[in-house]
């Protein structure tokens, strides 16, 4: 028995015989794929909850809220975690937590039961295989091509959110949002599970090349404290970019569908909108790692605060379903633009010194601030039945994102 079990292993190592960083590459691009379309499907899944059990939006959203602060509140654990135990264990036991909590969420009738599965219990289990932990592990792999190795990785978000909320969107409109989560989640074991044991290595997961960058006198900076570090002026603006990012692009995420189904959009055709935004996303992202590896990351942050001005606008004022879907889809562009950029302002700027509680950081601010927005919707729309208000403030906040790039430094010698 034990002969035949090693025989399969050397098969698969035959057939899966690519360099162990190409397979870390897979694996973090198809664990963010189905990362994001768990998180992206809730915006779907909002009406149809709210009408069967009447809690209101706020109450739903406020779930969402704290899923993005327990979520970014475990991010710190998990990176002391990976070092201690590995990346195979902690992610193996992240997607079970997920998974069974989702299944535990399509039974829930009482807003606690939602607050404490949703907010909490999927929180911690989606939080360890988020962008945030994976995109430290793919940098170890790949410290010389950062910003695209990330872009790679990271455009498994805009793809789970095309297949995962077009799916999610069939599966609702034939089965409902209970057995849908059943479905969904059950599909995402079946599919991780495997890969996270064929293609992820237990261990430091630290390449050759990256253990001589860390040796490196210019890739190191020694001398300062990581608290020196937060309370810098650099690390101010950019944690204020992210802070804004995170509340834009998580309000978007979760009203986005209901915004357009308020303003006489067909739900399928706003299902069908969330679900290309995520198309839209990987150009964004691929965009954004060539751009900042070629040049400076600084370039696709101008853009992405830029455009999310001249989109704000409009929307804050238009009701007619084909622009909403027009802007929103243009919106989508820069959903990613800015997540694969977290490594490599904070290498750039700051060097490897704390570059994983950084990132982590970074990464936590804009999960809190997400999840401020989503709330921030809700209450809103309860209050005054449209989102007219929150999307003006949009406005102020993107010019506000585009003065902290401008204020940022960027290091080229990282």
């Amino acid at each position: 028995m034990k002969d035949n079990l090693q025989d399969i292993l050397i098969i698969l190592k035959d057939i899966f015989g690519v360099r162990q960083q190409f397979k870390v590459l897979i694996a973090a691009f198809i664990l963010l794929l189905f990362n994001s379309g768990l998180r992206f499907i809730f915006g779907l899944m909002l009406i149809p909850m709210d009408e069967e059990l009447s809690w209101g939006r706020s109450v739903l959203s406020f779930g969402v809220t704290a899923f993005m602060v327990v979520g970014a509140l475990a991010l710190p654990f998990y990176g002391k975690l990976f070092d201690r135990y590995g990346h195979r264990t902690i992610l193996i036991i992240s997607v079970i937590v997920a998974v069974g909590s989702l299944i535990l969420i399509s039974g829930a009738s009482k807003p606690w039961e939602f607050i404490l599965l949703y907010g909490l219990l999927f929180a911690v289990g989606h939080a360890g295989f988020s962008t945030a932990t994976i995109s430290v592990m793919t940098t170890r792999w790949f410290p010389t091509k950062t910003g695209m190795a990330n872009s790679v990785a990271i455009s498994g978000n805009g793809v789970g959110q095309l297949l995962m909320v077009g799916l999610a969107a069939s599966l609702i409109a034939e089965y409902g949002w209970r057995l849908s989560y059943q479905f969904l989640a059950i599909g995402t074991f079946l599919v991780l599970i495997p890969l996270i044991f064929l293609f992820v290595r237990t261990g430091q997961d630290l390449s050759e090349v990256d253990k001589e960058n860390d040796l490196d006198s210019g890739s190191v900076r020694s001398g300062k404290s990581f608290a020196n570090t937060v309370l810098s002026g650099q690390f101010i603006y950019l944690f204020s970019m992210y802070a804004i990012c995170g509340f834009q692009d998580f309000f978007v995420a979760t009203h986005v569908t209901p915004f357009a189904i308020d303003n006489k959009m067909d739900p399928q055709l706003a299902g069908n909108m969330l679900a290309l935004m995520g198309v839209a996303a990987l150009g964004g992202v691929v965009l954004s790692g060539y751009l900042s590896d070629r040049f400076t990351p600084r370039l696709p942050a101008i853009f992405c605060f830029g455009l999310r001005v001249v989109l704000f606008v409009p929307l804050a004022f238009i009701s007619n379903p084909w622009l909403i879907f027009i802007l929103f889809l243009l919106y989508g562009f820069t959903f990613l633009i800015t997540a694969p950029l977290t490594v490599v302002f904070a290498r750039r700027i700051f060097g490897l010194s704390h570059f994983g509680t950084l990132v982590g950081t970074l990464h936590m601010i804009h999960h809190i601030t997400g999840g401020l927005g989503a709330f921030a919707g809700g209450i809103v729309f309860d209050t005054a039945g449209t989102y007219e208000s929150v999307i003006i403030v949009m406005i102020g906040l993107s010019a506000a994102g585009l003065i902290t790039v401008f204020l940022l430094k960027d290091n080229r010698a990282f």
